[in-house]
């Protein structure tokens, strides 16, 4: 399993320009800053990267992309819940084992 520790990369937006954002995580579970220490999440339905909030254990987006100013009501470093966390894993590991058992089609 491969881990990003804290590693400043820069990432597309299908509506803005590249963002540099510090990655944290593996390929079951991963998490995203701003250089300032605001948590971030990838907003779909805005197509960028977004300020978050905690809202029950889980990142939600505050609907303000992360080359604006962050909102005056968020923290910086906050993470998601234990459960939420496990959760996540656990959905991206049956992913994973599905998609390893497809048989490829043959030509």
């Amino acid at each position: 399993m491969v881990g990003m520790f804290g590693e400043k990369v820069s990432l597309a937006q299908a509506n803005g320009p590249d963002v540099d954002l510090i990655v944290r995580g593996t390929e079951l579970y991963g998490t995203y800053e701003t250089p300032e220490g605001f948590s971030v999440i990838y907003d779909e339905m805005l197509g960028l990267f977004c300020y978050a909030r905690v809202v029950n254990g889980k990142f939600e987006s505050t609907g303000v992309g992360v080359t604006s100013p962050e909102p005056a009501d968020i923290e910086r470093h906050v993470t998601e819940s234990d459960e939420v966390r496990m959760q996540k894993i656990h959905e991206r590991t049956l992913q994973m084992e599905r998609h390893g058992r497809a048989t490829p089609k043959k030509e």
